[in-house]
């Protein structure tokens, strides 16, 4: 019997797979009010909440930010926590749609 490795479970994976993507939307965030020299609170209020058509774009690229955590728990064998990662991005993708279309 091959022996379970640590950190390799489904509610890490997708616990991880649900923040880093809040990560992403603050890291790109403030990359954004730096390069175009405004406050971060204007990119939250005036462009992600105040333009609906920028909205599904930043949460999209948001969640690149998963594909650390996966890549990190594949290449570590950690293959159930992979998962886990995988389920919050299928957890997203309906949010992404709703914002993109409606």
């Amino acid at each position: 019997m091959i022996p379970k490795k640590k950190y390799d479970n489904l509610p890490l994976g997708l616990g991880l797979g649900l923040v880093s993507p809040v990560l992403g939307f603050v890291v790109y965030g403030f990359l954004w009010s730096i390069y175009f020299d405004k406050a971060f609170s204007y990119f939250v209020e005036g462009i992600f909440l105040g333009v609906k058509d920028f909205q599904s774009s930043i949460v999209a690229l948001s969640l690149i930010f998963n594909l650390v955590p996966f890549f990190v728990f594949l290449r570590s064998d950690r293959y159930v926590s992979g998962r886990g990662v995988l389920m919050a991005l299928f957890i997203y993708v309906p949010l992404v749609l709703y914002l993109r279309f409606f």
